[in-house]
């Protein structure tokens, strides 16, 4: 008997049964993860924003949660960024107007227009108190039902707030120290470092059951400018799509026919911009 053929051939089917159970149990495992994702995405909300209203300096949000998974911690994501602008008296020209025209135009009840640039590196330093800060993220919760906000499944609610704006600064003991600023308050405090305009950017947030953050899309995008605007109402009149502020994913795909696999890949299929 010839015992290395006995051993080569034990080898194989080794090697064979090996390779079968490791191809199994990978199977398996895919399986186990495809009900895990399929369990999981069940569990993530889904909210359509149906209409936004701004009143003075506060909005109102109407938002439905279009699926069985509760969101908690309904939140409005503000961001502000100093931006160049340009003023014209109408569409078609291309001759700028001085701030002095605008504020008479505006008076007048002539419709100004404007355009907006990124500053880059000529962006200017703002200081608030004495100290120098820039400009951050806030979130703010919505009434009535306070910081926790509770959108329960397949459920229809109005949600409304008084957006912040926040500023941030280095502490002496190197932590960040952060502001929150009212309408009124961020557009003393752009006149006081001779900004005439910035872009402002808000999404809508919330939380699933296991506490993980979720960004349900754009709520507003619009210009302040600092000497033409008196309220948010104004300045969300200014609604404006800036060239230069990432797209969100929902934005990128209405935009055009193609995106890349990461934007389709964290892109929900029902995502709504009324």
């Amino acid at each position: 008997m010839d015992w290395n053929f006995l051993v080569g051939a034990g080898t194989i089917v080794l090697a064979i049964a090996t390779f079968l159970a490791v191809f199994q149990g990978r199977k398996q495992t895919q399986a186990i993860l495809r009900q895990l994702n399929l369990q999981t995405g069940q569990q993530i909300p889904r909210l359509f924003i149906k209409k936004v209203t701004f009143e003075l300096n506060s909005i109102k949000v109407d938002v439905q949660n279009a699926t069985n998974a509760p969101a908690s911690w309904v939140g409005l994501e503000t961001s502000f960024y100093v931006v160049g602008q340009k003023l014209y008296a109408d569409q078609t020209s291309d001759s700028e107007i001085t701030w002095g025209d605008a504020i008479r135009l505006r008076d007048e009840g002539k419709t100004i227009y404007a355009k907006y640039h990124w500053l880059g590196p000529d962006s200017p330093k703002l200081t608030f108190e004495n100290r120098e800060v820039r400009s951050d993220v806030a979130v703010n919760f919505f009434s009535p039902q306070g910081v926790s906000v509770y959108l329960p499944p397949n459920s229809t609610i109005q949600l409304e707030t008084t957006p912040n704006f926040a500023i941030s600064w280095k502490g002496e003991s190197g932590l960040s120290s952060y502001r929150g600023l009212d309408y009124s308050e961020l557009r003393d405090f752009l006149l006081k470092n001779n900004i005439r305009a910035a872009a402002v950017v808000m999404d809508l947030l919330c939380k699933d059951t296991a506490e993980t953050v979720h960004d349900q899309g754009p709520v507003a995008s619009f210009a302040i400018r600092t000497d033409l605007d008196r309220s948010l109402e104004d300045s969300s009149k200014n609604a404006h799509r800036f060239d230069f502020i990432p797209l969100s994913h929902i934005e990128s795909l209405s935009a055009k026919s193609w995106t890349p696999y990461d934007h389709y890949k964290n892109t929900f299929s029902n995502w709504h911009v009324f």
